[in-house]
């Protein structure tokens, strides 16, 4: 049976006391979420989560570990099939670097705003599944809790 299963890879960046996450908000979607994109085939999720980054926020980070996989069943409304999302570690962040960037020309009409949000308030940002994916992501990135990414086996470094 040929089964199609969506891969993403979204990166969680953190401000400097891990109290605070820093969300878009797509073009395509009335809620927010982290930055990130799908995986095309053929490309590591380090360097997809990379890509999305560097190409939807204008940011530049090395992704090398992820924080936490979350699977998403079948969407029936939009026929979208089951998939995987894996949450890559960016880093932290200062509020004065963040506030610095701007979104690129060429996407800026693919994500309508960035912000940071304080974990506290992530409910009012985010459909519940996507804030319980987040608080589980900042949870292991505040303990130091990483996994390797790996492609065929090799650690990557998409720098």
């Amino acid at each position: 049976m040929d089964h199609a299963r969506r891969l993403d890879a979204q990166v969680l960046v953190l401000d400097l006391t891990g109290t605070s996450v820093l969300l878009v908000l797509p073009a395509d979607r009335p809620d927010w979420t982290l930055p990130g994109g799908s995986v095309i085939p053929g490309e590591s999720v380090a360097v997809a989560a990379r890509r999305a980054l560097r190409d939807r926020i204008g940011l530049e980070r090395e992704i090398s570990h992820g924080l936490v996989e979350d699977q998403v069943p079948p969407n029936v409304d939009t026929g979208a099939p089951d998939g995987v999302t894996i949450v890559c570690d960016g880093g932290r962040m200062t509020l004065a670097d963040a506030s610095a960037m701007s979104l690129p020309v060429k996407h800026a009409l693919d994500t309508r705003a960035l912000e940071w949000v304080p974990v506290d308030l992530l409910s009012r940002y985010t459909e519940p599944y996507i804030e319980r994916r987040i608080r589980a992501a900042v949870e292991m990135a505040v303990l130091g809790h990483r996994c390797p990414l790996l492609f065929r086996g090799e650690p990557v470094n998409a720098t």
